[in-house]
């Protein structure tokens, strides 16, 4: 029987927007723990658009955020020691071939708190909860064009890439997303001992490179009916300054993107970890044939 978080239905004081949050060295910087006030699921909501605009019509409302967190997911926010809402991270629990599974849905935190390791305490606690819960593993969607969360969700919470997904949510009306919200289907285990650290990355001049940008020296396929021990599919380092300065560049980057995924999983390729190369300002997925994390 899965457990019920504890909530209340009374409404409290809305919570004007913080100060900045510009570190969490400090234990008393914010408290991770159960959203129970009516007035704090609204503030979910007002997150909700100060990351994904005004015109984002996929936002989940404070009514139901308030109503499934009863029945098993899980709503937690992110608080101040004043009681300031400073980020959410929100989920739904189910069963995927008959086995209980917990889909994280959303996750906000306010351009205040940003870079503050917010996000990875919400991801955190999310998961010990769950595993409290009996919950074996969380699943979400990434967009794989995003390098910064690609990194945090491979390298820093271990998450494995499970499938790709076109198009999956459609034209959601923010400016973030774009028209096509491609997304990689991700899956990490709730018991933090089976999570692994950061993967490291061997350099290997070898490795052929899968990119909407080939560069001197590059390694390329020799068709595709190569199947190399290790591939490495390329993103841009910041997708958003490719989309505000050329739109088109952005689409480019995005269908060769889908048919590199599409290409690697088809033939048996793990994603085994995510790489930022300092030197060249260029970052890839690595990829090995047959070889997934525990």
């Amino acid at each position: 029987m899965l457990d019920k978080l504890p909530h209340r239905t009374n409404s409290g004081p809305a919570h004007p927007t913080p100060a900045r949050v510009d570190t969490l060295d400090s234990p008393t910087a914010f408290q991770i723990r159960p959203i129970e006030s009516l007035a704090d699921f609204r503030t979910c909501v007002v997150i909700q658009e100060e990351v994904w605009g005004r015109g984002f019509i996929d936002i989940v409302s404070a009514s139901v955020l308030q109503v499934t967190s009863h029945i098993g997911s899980i709503v937690l926010g992110a608080f101040t020691p004043t009681g300031e809402l400073m980020g959410f991270v929100a989920g739904f629990t189910g069963l995927e071939d008959g086995r209980p599974v917990h889909w994280s849905h959303m996750l906000g935190v306010r351009e205040t708190a940003r870079n503050a390791g917010v996000g990875r305490a919400l991801k955190e606690h999310q998961r010990a909860e769950l595993a409290r819960m009996g919950i074996p593993e969380m699943r979400w969607s990434v967009d794989p064009l995003v390098a910064k969360n690609a990194h945090f969700n491979l390298n820093r919470l271990g998450a494995r890439v499970v499938r790709y997904v076109r198009d999956m949510y459609g034209d959601t009306g923010s400016a973030l997303h774009g028209t096509i919200t491609d997304r990689i289907i991700v899956a990490c285990p709730t018991d933090a001992a089976d999570a692994e650290a950061e993967v490291p990355f061997e350099t290997d001049a070898a490795v052929p490179i899968l990119t909407c940008d080939p560069q001197e020296g590059d390694l390329v396929l020799a068709g595709d009916s190569s199947r190399p021990p290790s591939v490495w599919i390329e993103v841009p380092s910041d997708i958003v300054n490719v989309m505000k300065e050329s739109p088109d560049a952005a689409a480019s980057w995005r269908l060769a993107v889908r048919r590199h995924f599409e290409w690697a999983l088809e033939r048996g390729y793990v994603t085994t970890g995510f790489h930022r190369d300092a030197a060249t300002s260029r970052a890839f997925y690595v990829l090995k044939l047959g070889e997934a994390r525990p």
